[in-house]
């Protein structure tokens, strides 16, 4: 990235990113740390570009994710459904910190690796299901979107048979988090809301009248500052971990297939050798990210080199233009699943924020693929719906069976 004592931020041609918002954005990182560019109401709003600009920005904790829930109420939602779809993001500092610690008790490496079996179990039945009907298939329903939530529900300690509710759930949800929500996405998001109130309120009752080892349990007992969570809280947890837990690897796993059907060597070199699965993961998350870049706002006043923010001032962290930083990351525009750095992404963030399920989803990404490299060809992209949230809503594949 370019010294920012002899140079200043390049201006973000509108048309220019709406023509190539990637090389719009490259050609801005070449000249810059960071960008001023405008947001959908016309303000000034700065775009962070260089990866350790993005690290720094993500880990300063005067800057927090509420500018998230600012937007949902903005675009109509109800604070009460934004705080439940999106409760991590609505907090900040010691709240965040003490919520998240009882979180992280669930996805520590030794809970999440006791996950890794039902991982494995279900992409083997999911690809024996694609395998018996001749190979073709909507990639989408058939395997990228009932793999996460189920295994989702035996984290929290759901009914397994919950599965594909939850996986509905999650995709309304995620409407809200689009850079602009409509009239009906707010009508809908609400109606999923509400349904997943009740169901918590449910799954709240179960766990009280049988505790289990689960998360669910977990939070029903658990205990910040003294005192117990509250039943909006617990049911917030739930509702923002369906949406993280379910759509986000639906939607990565479903690039990921795309990605890798454009470079069939390297889903052979995964299935020559399948030890290279976990720096694969990690490195089509670099090269493909569902996720662009997040927003954050300033909880104080900010500063870093020639950028400045005032209390509740924004920002843009670009999050395509980090992972293709060539300062960090060598031959930045060439897919490498053996590349050894990989896991240096800010696809899942970074600081106090960072995904909390990052283990999670990168094991169920490892199982998954290491399931379908085995079993099949590279496949052939017969047809790829609209691209939403980061990869396109469904996929039609052909899978050719090695044996």
């Amino acid at each position: 990235m370019p010294d920012p004592s002899t140079s200043g931020p390049a201006e973000l041609d509108p048309s220019a990113l709406l023509t190539d918002g990637d090389a719009e954005l490259r050609r801005c990182a070449a000249e810059h740390w960071w960008a001023q560019g405008t947001d959908l109401d016309g303000q000034p709003m700065p775009v962070v570009l260089g990866w350790e600009a993005n690290r720094d920005v993500l880990g300063d904790r005067r800057l927090s994710p509420r500018s998230f829930v600012d937007d949902m109420v903005a675009s109509g939602l109800s604070p009460a459904t934004a705080d439940q779809i999106a409760p991590l993001f609505g907090r900040h500092g010691a709240e965040h910190r003490h919520l998240r610690a009882v979180l992280s008790t669930a996805f520590t490496p030794r809970k999440v690796e006791q996950l890794r079996p039902a991982a494995r179990s279900i992409s083997e039945r999911l690809a024996d299901d694609i395998g018996a009907a001749g190979g073709e298939c909507e990639f989408v329903a058939a395997f990228a979107a009932p793999l996460p939530p189920e295994v989702f529900a035996i984290l929290f300690g759901l009914p397994v048979e919950d599965r594909d509710r939850m996986a509905g759930w999650a995709g309304a949800i995620a409407r809200a988090f689009a850079v602009q929500m409509q009239h009906d996405d707010v009508a809908v998001v609400e109606a999923a809301a509400a349904e997943m109130w009740s169901y918590g309120l449910e799954r709240i009752a179960a766990s009280r009248a049988e505790p289990g080892d689960d998360l669910v349990t977990r939070l029903v007992e658990a205990e910040v500052d003294g005192e117990q969570l509250s039943d909006h809280e617990v049911i917030a947890m739930i509702t923002g971990f369906v949406f993280a837990g379910a759509e986000t690897t639906r939607r990565q796993l479903t690039a990921a297939v795309e990605l890798l059907a454009e470079h069939p060597d390297a889903w052979d070199r995964l299935a020559a050798d399948p030890a290279l699965l976990p720096t694969a993961v990690d490195e089509i998350m670099r090269f493909r990210p569902i996720v662009a870049g997040l927003t954050r706002r300033a909880e104080e006043p900010f500063d870093r080199d020639d950028l400045a923010l005032d209390d509740g001032g924004r920002l843009l962290l670009s999050f395509t233009t980090a992972n293709r930083d060539p300062a960090r990351f060598e031959r930045p525009d060439e897919l490498d699943i053996g590349r050894t750095d990989a896991h240096a992404h800010v696809t899942f963030g970074w600081g106090p924020h960072v995904c909390v399920g990052a283990g999670l989803a990168r094991l169920e990404l490892a199982e998954a693929l290491g399931e379908l490299t085995s079993r099949f060809a590279a496949p052939v992209v017969i047809e790829a719906g609209p691209v939403g949230f980061g990869a396109p809503d469904w996929l039609r594949v052909r899978f050719r069976s090695r044996t």
